[in-house]
């Protein structure tokens, strides 16, 4: 188990660039090899390079746990076929969803962990396929008047961190969906709401953005039982 507050291309924002669930990891392929080995260090999990239509804006584009990945169909073949080699390698039964939308930062509109998942509204027309591929319960969400519960919500198996203003009641149903221990509020790196763009967890490990102060960091590990 480890955590680290480190930066990704001389930035805070971790989790634009990296994704995690709790059977591998995704990265920009233009890292420079320190910080891939600083980052593969972090998890015992796998690590795999990838673009997406290249682009190095894997946690955005991309929502995933065990069962499955979410991706835009803007995705090359190649790219594609790169993920499928990939996943393939570690679960013959892995299923990747290339949806359709034209709302495609999956990351900032989707919040998942192995045991629910909650979606905005704009994805409303893809729940079923949503469901199939992560294979989980999912429901249509929106909480602090935002439709992007991806952006300001960060998960896994254990517990979820959400923008500040979300209420007791809306916390209450996120727990539900997602059937975690614990959900409760946070920013990230001094501040900030939009808590995945800081944050690239699993129920192992978490790297955080090197801005996280020391109580955010508190918040987070314990939450999230890291």
């Amino acid at each position: 188990m480890t955590i680290l507050k480190y930066q990704v291309f001389g930035g805070n924002s971790v989790g634009v660039y990296l994704a995690v669930n709790n059977s591998y990891g995704l990265y920009p392929p233009t890292l420079i090899a320190p910080t891939i080995e600083k980052i593969k260090s972090a998890f015992s999990e796998p690590f795999f390079p990838i673009s997406i239509n290249n682009s190095n804006l894997i946690g955005v584009y991309t929502a995933s746990n065990k069962s499955g990945i979410i991706v835009p169909h803007i995705i090359r073949e190649e790219e594609l076929q790169n993920l499928k080699t990939y996943t393939k390698n570690l679960n013959s039964d892995y299923q990747i969803g290339v949806l359709k939308s034209k709302d495609n930062a999956f990351g900032n509109l989707i919040v998942c962990n192995d045991k629910g998942a909650i979606i905005s509204s704009f994805l409303k027309d893809y729940k079923n396929l949503i469901e199939d591929t992560l294979n989980v319960e999912t429901v249509v969400y929106e909480y602090v008047d935002m439709n992007l519960p991806g952006s300001i919500s960060v998960a896994n198996n254990k517990g979820c961190l959400v923008h500040p203003l979300t209420t007791d009641e809306e916390i209450e149903i996120i727990s539900d969906i997602l059937k975690v221990n614990e959900t409760d509020v946070s920013t990230v790196n001094r501040g900030i709401p939009y808590l995945s763009s800081g944050a690239v967890v699993n129920d192992r490990s978490g790297i955080f953005g090197h801005q996280c102060t020391g109580p955010e960091m508190m918040r987070l590990t314990n939450v999230l039982r890291l």
